[in-house]
């Protein structure tokens, strides 16, 4: 069956079980919403294990579980909190990855801190539904501080409540605390009455660009009240907001906002639930294929220094825009199903998100490149520079960044199992976890998922449930791969094509395993000047090199560093045959740390001959302009090593390739 024929057929499928099929165990879309083809389990259903579970502890032990304790911006002085401190941004977006981390780990002195800040504004809430810090509490900073005078004369910026908004229904959903809701309503009456003479952009133009985190929002409560007047409210919101509609099908993207675009990739996506009109999908496809196109990297980003800089492979996108494009790629896939916001995703999340965070997560970087040959605070070509962009540290380059990565991979891991329409499970996306949902007519079932993907092709399902039920589990085979086998109990079931979804029905009983191979095969992909991305399942691969980290400034353990290397780097790849490029490879497997994402360690390494490029020099901080390929080099022929690109902080992942 042709690709096209399997699309088809997953498509149908999906509309299948949208328009007959309604899950009695979770809150899905109301009417007259669209009914989504996967639902959100309720925070705390998955818990992550092996790789991605360290991430976790590695981030309550490092910047997220301590932040408070070591960042003033959102320390107890913060307006956040009824203090003097930032009143905008900084504290509901640390909490937004806090909320899931804490609650995921069931971690109490976590949690403690997220009842803190919540509390605060429960009880806050002014009798006009306002919430937040008050125009009259909080000073105006000195010129010496971060916060401008702007952010202070308008800090009821409708802005940071959208952030506080997400903070809420998390909490929510974790707690299940009735308070919650009438609060919300109360804020959302109050936001009714005000936006015909206030909108959106009436105190800054960031509430405007990110109206789709509003509208998600409204459309969440609306489903757990069914409040008409919430749907009008919600036709204000998108009408105030970017028309980042009209902006995708433009197909001229532009000196747009790095994080503004992330956010706003999933606002057409969005509202497409309201209107249930396709074009705002096509919007959303269109803008993603124009972003590649015209500013699209190895890594699966698009450039954004801050403004969106092109392809270049040294250029720079910011940490921001990485988890909030995770974020948006992830609300994308349950509206509709689509297999390539998948693909995108596990791209992001196991490539760009690990190399833009230290291994222990004491720091972050504030902008990554595809090839960084150092991080110092020499020459960038960014378009945006701040002190420190290319290093790694606390709040080095800009300060949204430390407070605003912390979602990254709790709302990855909170999105691996979906419950279907028809009460069932799905997996979507894949690392190591254990899921307790409810299935068929309300019984709980749970599964195993053992792996060392995406390091490795297998992937191990146990059904864990004691009762025996009957329920289909929905299977996404990734698009990368040709071919995939699904056994169950040692039997083979199924071999579906790449890019599909596979339906396995049966009664599962405790004991059941589901075995399910991807074979990985390298792959080039083409970008900037003609140069090649070596990729191998969802993992791009990057030139290792040594890494000397170098203490610039402030105390341990969340000093800033810059790195650097001796090493070569300007390499040219020898491919024979770029139709069939994975003979040209050699594959080793090594075992999988628990912290796999560290270049000493990198579990899946890949050989390749090379020459250098003796033309390809450096330039300022960066390597200079890559040479256009294929391009011819005298020099000997040498063989070099390439590890996954979430294991290195210095790297070559788009590279020349050499004339034969």
């Amino acid at each position: 069956m042709k690709k096209q024929s399997y699309r088809l057929l997953c498509f149908l499928i999906l509309c299948t079980i949208s328009a007959f099929a309604k899950n009695p165990n979770y809150i899905a879309n109301r009417s007259p919403l669209n009914e989504n083809p996967y639902i959100q389990l309720p925070l705390g259903s998955i818990s992550p294990k092996g790789w991605l579970l360290q991430q976790f502890k590695l981030s309550a032990s490092g910047m997220t579980g301590h932040l408070d304790e070591i960042w003033k911006d959102v320390g107890p002085d913060n307006g956040w909190l009824g203090g003097k401190g930032d009143p905008w941004e900084r504290g509901p977006y640390w909490l937004d990855g806090l909320t899931p981390l804490a609650y995921t780990l069931k971690d109490p002195v976590l949690i403690k801190k997220v009842q803190n800040w919540v509390e605060w504004s429960l009880k806050t809430q002014r009798a006009d539904g306002y919430f937040g810090p008050q125009r009259d509490t909080v000073r105006v900073f000195s010129e010496k501080e971060r916060w401008p005078e702007w952010m202070e004369k308008n800090k009821e910026d409708w802005w940071p409540h959208m952030v506080m908004l997400k903070v809420m229904e998390q909490y929510q959903e974790a707690t299940g605390d009735k308070r919650v809701i009438q609060f919300m309503l109360k804020y959302f009456k109050y936001q009714q009455l005000q936006l015909p003479t206030k909108p959106l952009s009436y105190w800054t133009h960031w509430a405007k660009a990110r109206g789709g985190e509003n509208l998600q929002s409204i459309y969440w409560l609306y489903n757990r009240t069914g409040e008409p007047w919430l749907l009008e409210l919600a036709q204000v919101v998108f009408d105030q907001s970017e028309d980042w509609t009209g902006m995708f099908e433009s197909g001229n993207p532009q000196y747009w906002h790095g994080v503004n675009t992330g956010m706003g990739i999933k606002e057409p996506g969005i509202y497409f639930q309201q209107s249930k009109n396709e074009r705002y999908i096509k919007a959303v496809k269109k803008g993603i294929a124009d972003l590649m196109k015209y500013h699209g990297q190895v890594n699966g980003m698009f450039t954004g220094d801050e403004l969106l800089h092109g392809t270049d492979p040294s250029q720079g996108t910011e940490l921001c825009t990485v988890v909030e494009y995770m974020y948006s790629l992830e609300l994308l896939l349950r509206i509709t199903g689509d297999l390539q916001f998948a693909d995108i995703l596990e791209k992001l999340a196991f490539n760009a998100l690990p190399a833009g965070v230290e291994p222990d997560f004491t720091g972050r970087q504030y902008y990554q490149t595809p090839n960084q040959i150092m991080c110092d605070t020499s020459y960038q070509n960014f378009n945006t520079r701040h002190w420190g962009t290319h290093l790694f540290g606390l709040d080095d380059g800009y300060g949204c960044c430390t407070a605003n990565y912390h979602q990254g991979w709790p709302k990855f891991a909170g999105q691996l199992w979906l419950a279907t329409n028809d009460s069932g499970l799905a997996l979507m996306t894949y690392a190591p976890s254990d899921v307790n949902a409810k299935v068929s007519n309300g019984i709980t079932v749970g599964f195993s998922e053992e792996t060392n993907y995406p390091f490795d092709e297998t992937i191990t399902l146990k059904f864990t449930g004691t009762k025996e039920v009957e329920f289909p589990l929905y299977l996404r085979i990734p698009s990368w791969t040709n071919s995939a086998t699904i056994s169950v109990n040692g039997a083979v079931v199924s071999q579906p094509k790449g890019n599909s979804v596979e339906r396995v029905n049966r009664s599962w009983k405790k004991g059941d395993v589901l075995v399910l191979t991807f074979p990985m095969k390298v792959q080039l992909s083409k970008w900037h000047e003609e140069s090649i991305g070596v990729e191998r399942g969802p993992l791009v691969y990057g030139l290792k090199m040594t890494e000397e980290w170098r203490k610039i400034k402030g105390k341990e353990p969340y000093a800033t560093y810059g790195i650097y290397s001796g090493d070569s780097w300007n390499f040219g790849l020898i491919i024979d045959n770029q139709d069939y490029p994975d003979s040209s490879f050699t594959f080793r497997k090594n075992s999988v740390p628990l912290q796999p994402f560290v270049s000493t360690a990198a579990p899946a390494v890949l050989t390749v001959k090379a020459k250098r490029i003796p033309v390809w020099q450096q330039y300022g901080g960066v390597a200079g302009p890559i040479p256009w390929s294929p391009i011819r080099s005298k020099e000997p022929v040498q063989e070099v090593t390439l590890i996954p690109y979430g294991c290195t902080k210095l790297r070559i992942s788009q590279f020349p390739l050499i004339e034969k």
